[in-house]
């Protein structure tokens, strides 16, 4: 059975070990979420035994889409797009009208966010991202003649393809976001809101989970530094838009909403799989 773990991914937690991923505020983390915040909690798959729990950090281009949504304002930075940095294929122009409502949708993963001990976990920058160019590295790198089916590349995006290898940096949730609503001490949340007799403070947010398999990232390692090099240590969710072309979705204009920054995961056990559940508050 292939060996696969569940992470629950919220940032201020001190990380202890990889077994004890827990900080020193863990029992003031859950009462009463405010809006904005998140949380993204690891488990051992299988099992309600939690490793920790953590949340991530917006950044300046997930807020100014936060902004322009919530207000239906025009964009102030034309920050640059992963599109446009990596020449991904079938990508628009940056500025092209959205053919439908952008939206958190899909997620990446680099190796810039520790340092060579897991102690050595790097703080999010705001005015940042996870670099196109020098941590970045796409789930999927395959060989021309060995590229993704068709089923594969409806969780799969993000492609660059050239003569010697074709990429795919993205990835789409394993779940659908779903919305949740409950009072602090758990009690669900009804259309009855208003009458009910429940004193304590109330939580609303969505979840989603994303999931590293044992597939993803393994063929990047071994063509390009070696497959003991294999690991990640950032995650990003991503806003986008979506056109249709050749019967494949082409994802445009893809920001960074957030990042988080965690020790090293290795990837070396080619059986190893990451399960990602995110809590984002409202």
């Amino acid at each position: 059975m292939p060996n696969i773990k569940t992470k629950f991914l919220t940032d201020r937690t001190k990380y202890i070990d990889q077994s004890n991923i827990v900080g020193d505020n863990y029992s003031s983390m859950f009462i009463g979420k405010k809006s904005g915040d998140t949380e993204i909690i690891f488990r051992k798959i299988g099992t309600n035994i939690e490793l920790g729990r953590t949340h991530n950090r917006v950044v300046l281009a997930g807020s100014q889409f936060t902004a322009m949504r919530h207000f239906d304002l025009p964009e102030l930075l034309a920050l640059p797009t992963y599109n446009q940095d990596l020449s991904l294929d079938h990508s628009l122009a940056h500025g092209t009208t959205p053919e439908n409502a952008p939206k958190i949708c899909l997620f990446c993963c680099g190796t810039g966010g520790c340092g060579p001990e897991n102690s050595q976990v790097y703080t999010e920058r705001y005015v940042g991202r996870i670099n196109p160019h020098t941590e970045l590295i796409p789930f999927q790198y395959r060989l021309p003649q060995d590229d993704l089916t068709a089923t594969e590349r409806e969780k799969y995006f993000g492609r660059k393809s050239t003569n010697e290898r074709i990429a795919y940096y993205f990835k789409r949730f394993e779940t659908e976001p779903e919305m949740h609503a409950r009072f602090v001490d758990g009690t669900l949340l009804d259309n009855s809101a208003y009458d009910s007799v429940n004193k304590s403070d109330a939580e609303f947010y969505v979840e989603m989970s994303m999931r590293i398999t044992k597939e993803d990232f393994r063929d990047y390692f071994r063509a390009v530094t070696g497959i003991n090099d294999a690991k990640v240590n950032s995650i990003s969710l991503l806003t986008a838009w979506y056109t249709q072309a050749d019967g494949y979705i082409w994802y445009q204009d893809i920001i960074p909403m957030t990042q988080l920054n965690i020790p090293n995961e290795p990837l070396i056990d080619l059986t190893k799989g990451i399960d990602i559940i995110y809590h984002i508050y409202y």
